[in-house]
């Protein structure tokens, strides 16, 4: 299997992450960070897609949220005024644990070149 950089981990996550949220359930987006992890060249390469992946599709998520309903979104971030950077450490941290463990998972069934 071929492996890929950083930047094409890093939009293979973004894609997978983005096609993953319209399903409103977050916690299949670890499958976009485990691809992505699966994927990469190197560690360094899995931890950065993993990371900047999910981050930069919940930021997409939350600007569509917000060009669409701005008020609501205003309401929800004056009750939270965290709101934003909780949500996207949050999945930073999901996507960089997600991708680590496809990378390691990876790297464990991958047989030895001779």
């Amino acid at each position: 299997m071929k492996r890929l950089g950083a930047l094409s981990c890093l939009l293979v996550v973004f894609v997978l992450g983005a096609a993953l949220e319209l399903t409103r359930t977050w916690q299949l987006l670890v499958i976009a960070g485990v691809v992505g992890g699966i994927l990469a060249k190197s560690l360094r390469a899995a931890a950065l897609s993993g990371f900047l992946g999910l981050v930069i599709a919940w930021g997409a998520h939350f600007l569509v949220h917000y060009a669409s309903m701005p008020t609501n979104f205003a309401m929800a971030f004056s009750y939270l005024s965290m709101f934003l950077v909780i949500g996207l450490v949050l999945a930073g941290l999901l996507g960089l644990i997600s991708a680590l463990l496809g990378y390691f998972a990876a790297s464990v069934l991958r047989r030895p070149t001779k």
